[in-house]
């Protein structure tokens, strides 16, 4: 049985025990009785808006679960033995100043451009080569 039944359910059985309101106690019982049924209805109405708000939250779980799955690799299992493109770089943006995180394949393009300003930010490795010989 819902709350606001039982509170309607006492409420019937004091109206049928025939209690004058008129006297200190029935004053008391009869105001007991319409807190409990207002007591009911905030319960009741607070119960639909925790159900309401566990919906939303399980739906944004799911939506952010697929993000993930798209996001990383299907076979990313967050593993250190992953030796393919798991290093990351980060280099700071000339012109925003925004730390940017790239992987061996974004390198190896020779540019990009940075996800906060659009900025073209090209690599150049010339020296490195030439002191690697």
């Amino acid at each position: 049985m819902e709350l606001t039944n039982k509170a309607a359910y006492l409420k019937g059985l004091m109206e049928g025990l025939k209690i004058d309101e008129s006297t200190d106690q029935g004053k008391v019982m009869k105001a007991m009785a319409d807190l409990m049924e207002e007591m009911a209805k905030a319960i009741e109405d607070v119960t639909v808006l925790a159900d309401e708000t566990i919906d939303v939250v399980d739906s944004l779980s799911d939506d952010l679960s697929d993000l993930e799955d798209a996001f990383y690799d299907e076979g990313y299992d967050g593993s250190e033995d992953d030796e393919e493109d798991d290093t990351l770089y980060e280099c700071i943006c000339p012109t925003c100043g925004e730390n940017i995180v790239m992987d061996e394949t974004m390198i190896g393009e020779g540019a990009i451009e940075c996800p906060n300003c659009g900025e073209k930010l090209e690599f150049d490795f010339s020296e490195d080569d030439l002191s690697d010989e």
